[in-house]
């Protein structure tokens, strides 16, 4: 699941990057491909090049095997007002948190989203996002997004409702902390992650597909919907 996750995600970069390269105006500039890349680069940078790839998603601790202290941060959160929210539950809006493939990445926060006014009777839920989770928890290393990513999915935001669910499933009718309940929490949650990312990957290799071979079946199938 991990090295899914992960060939997702690199494979997602690239295709982005390719498709971006086919559609920018053509301009007069150099542009080297990986290898030629490698090759220019000293040996640190390329790691160093890795790195940021890699750093650069979100990936739910899914590369850092610390399982074991995500537990120790998780048996911590016994309810929502571990995680912030202390007033009485809100509405639950119509606007669900995106995918982080989809938008979601870049996306803001309900509460920070134009006309949110907590003080309005029709107000709804805020958000929980992955900037205030670590600041709530004191953590922000990879264990701690083990957790958010069992809350949150393949989103930005966890939405209070959920994470009470999770919660719930985590700790029984005992409130005792059931390890195997939420690693099953992160387990589903990697996999959104990482199915939303191989989604988006693999729509966008075909839209550089047809960019770069405009005969291929893709492109004839996009053709024949168009002029249907």
């Amino acid at each position: 699941l991990y090295s899914m996750s992960a060939l997702a995600m690199i494979l997602c970069s690239s295709c982005v990057s390719t498709s971006t390269a086919f559609l920018l105006p053509m301009k007069k500039a150099i542009k080297l491909n990986n290898s030629q890349l490698q090759m220019a680069l000293p040996r640190n940078d390329q790691t160093a090049s890795n790195d940021d790839l890699l750093s650069s998603f979100f990936t739910g601790g899914a590369f850092d095997d610390q399982d074991d202290q995500a537990i120790r941060i998780a048996s911590r959160i016994k309810s929502v007002k571990d995680l912030g929210w202390n007033q009485p539950a809100k509405r639950k809006g119509k606007i669900r948190p995106r995918h982080r493939a989809y938008g979601g990445s870049s996306e803001r926060p309900i509460q920070l989203k134009p006309n949110y006014d907590e003080t309005s009777p029709n107000c709804v839920e805020k958000w929980l996002t992955e900037e205030d989770f670590y600041t709530l928890v004191k953590d922000s290393s990879p264990a701690a997004q083990t957790v958010y990513v069992a809350l949150a999915g393949g989103t930005s935001f966890a939405e209070r409702d959920v994470c009470e669910d999770k919660i719930r499933a985590w700790r029984g009718d005992k409130n005792i902390f059931d390890e195997k309940a939420f690693l099953q929490s992160v387990k589903k949650g990697r996999f959104e992650l990482g199915a939303g990312w191989a989604a988006f990957a693999s729509f966008t290799a075909s839209l550089g597909s047809i960019l770069v071979f405009p005969t291929n079946p893709v492109a004839k199938l996009l053709e024949a919907g168009l002029n249907s």
